[in-house]
């Protein structure tokens, strides 16, 4: 068999779902079918050591070199030449004119490659490199994230989804919000799950030992710290949980612009000692591994890898209903909550704390690798 070429391009490889998910594909696919690339919009990230060796790494140095440019055109230029672009293009309803401006034609990667995959979808600038400056014979348009909650410029992204042969989303919930965005592009989406090793995941969960806190409820989050996440909303519940006289010891871990924010909230209501933000780790599932109920309380996903990993130590659940849950639909140690309160929710840990643990999966996630070597 001849081995097939594929590049996936992603922003970065820091701590996050999206990152991990794309480290297990890779490491997943067959190498006696796939010679697998992986390009990086900036060569930074926790990750970056957890690339399997195997895999060619390449950087978008047009992108990296630009970074603040494209992100913040008015804040950084050097002169008049940029803002003026990106005020033309803005007007005409897609920055796409200002990105060719900025990157210019040169390629940063000549290789001609089987497939080339835009894996950080949607992504407006990452999409549009992928469209407009790979050289590829299938282009494949990753999403994972629900669209409808993401920024995105629809013109610009109806624009660029013409070059892309498939689109994958994550979930069936998130391939139903794409589809309803843009129900001309239907015909060539399909779902994709996430791939998570559960028996990796568990073992890393042997890895060290979390303390217990004697007669409480153990609670575990994996997230980063952001307002989709909503730890906001984790700190009203310890609260709510608090006032009822629950003994909890909530782990959420995690990091981000919301973590110092967080921490400060947590002392000022008076929560601190029971809800606790440990910051990032670069393996959290000692944490699951610890754990009477995961709790997810986001405000929107694709498909929450974490929510999967914690299915793999068979934890009770308590999540909100996001695009992806409905990978715990059916579990009988799972509650599915809709736009829930802090009361609705605290009702739901204290009924899953009670639960027990199922028998975890050899597997929590389906292996659609055979669409990758459909194409």
């Amino acid at each position: 068999m001849k081995k097939r070429s594929i590049l996936f391009c992603i922003n970065y490889m820091h701590t996050g779902g999206v990152e991990k998910s794309l480290l297990a594909l890779a490491d997943a696919l067959p190498r006696d079918a796939f010679d697998v690339h992986i390009a990086l919009m900036q060569h930074k990230g926790e990750l970056l050591d957890d690339i399997p060796p195997h895999v060619t790494v390449h950087t978008l140095h047009s992108l990296e070199r630009n970074t603040a440019r494209l992100a913040h055109p008015l804040r950084h230029a050097s002169d008049l030449s940029g803002p003026l672009h990106y005020l033309a293009a803005k007007a005409r309803g897609s920055l796409h004119a200002y990105y060719s401006h900025i990157v210019g034609k040169e390629r940063d990667i000549r290789t001609h490659f089987d497939i080339a995959v835009s894996y950080q979808g949607p992504a407006q600038l990452l999409d549009w490199y992928v469209a407009t400056h790979i050289d590829a014979d299938v282009k494949v348009s990753w999403i994972h994230f629900d669209i409808t909650r993401c920024y995105i410029n629809r013109r610009s992204q109806r624009a660029v989804y013409p070059a892309y042969d498939r689109i994958f989303t994550v979930s069936e919930s998130a391939r139903d919000l794409f589809c309803g965005m843009f129900p001309e592009f239907a015909p060539r989406c399909d779902v994709f799950h996430n791939l998570v090793d559960a028996t990796a995941v568990r073992r890393l969960g042997n890895a060290y030992t979390v303390e217990r806190v004697p007669q409480a409820a153990m609670l575990c989050t994996v997230g980063r710290m952001t307002l989709q996440k909503a730890p906001d909303v984790a700190i009203d519940v310890a609260v709510e949980l608090k006032r009822r006289g629950f003994r909890f010891c909530w782990n959420w871990v995690g990091a981000d612009e919301l973590l110092e924010p967080c921490r400060a909230e947590a002392e000022k209501r008076d929560v601190a000692d029971s809800l606790h933000f440990v910051g990032l780790k670069a393996n959290p599932y000692p944490y699951m591994a610890c754990a009477d109920v995961y709790v997810q309380p986001s405000r929107f996903e694709g498909y929450c890898i974490t929510l999967a990993e914690a299915r793999a130590f068979g934890l009770p659940v308590v999540c909100t209903d996001f695009a992806g849950s409905e990978q715990v639909e059916g579990l009988p140690n799972a509650r599915v909550l809709h736009s829930p309160t802090a009361s609705e929710l605290a009702d739901a840990i204290i009924a899953a704390a009670a639960m027990e643990r199922i028998e975890a999966p050899e597997s929590v996630c389906g292996n659609d690798i055979h669409k990758l070597l459909e194409l």
